[in-house]
């Protein structure tokens, strides 16, 4: 098990769509949801889990989710996210999410939990070695 203080190195550029914005004006919460799952799946595709699933049927199963939002975002804003690992267990790892502006500042900031599982015998499973150095590498 290892800690690992995350530099967040997989990112992705949003702009915000007129349509993600709710009755209140500004992006709804799901959205975030939404975008944090976009940079995920470049992170899993780094590491090898997206091949691992399609291969071995060993991938990764969402545990759980966070998001803290920080302020406000209307359209037609543009975005940066970025994640990567913040820990990594036996058989799960946690992302870190960060979301900002074009000004820097910080719209939101969340986390999610991954755990390892094998979808042909349907349970968790520890973190394949290539999987675990391709992440500790990456971050």
């Amino acid at each position: 098990m290892s800690t690992i203080v995350p530099d967040l190195p997989i990112g992705l550029d949003i702009t915000v769509a007129w349509g993600e914005q709710d009755l209140f004006g500004h992006v709804n919460n799901v959205v975030y949801f939404r975008w944090m799952e976009s940079v995920r799946m470049h992170f899993l595709e780094r590491i090898g889990a997206l091949r691992s699933h399609a291969e071995d049927g060993i991938g990764v199963i969402l545990a759980s989710t966070t998001c803290d939002f920080k302020r406000p975002v209307h359209w037609p804003a543009r975005l940066h996210i970025r994640t990567g690992a913040a820990h990594v267990g036996t058989t799960s790892f946690t992302l870190a999410y960060r979301l900002t502006d074009v000004s820097g500042a910080v719209v939101a900031e969340g986390t999610s939990v991954q755990v390892m599982y094998d979808y042909t015998k349907g349970h968790k499973v520890p973190i394949p070695a290539p999987i675990r150095s391709a992440i500790e590498t990456l971050s």
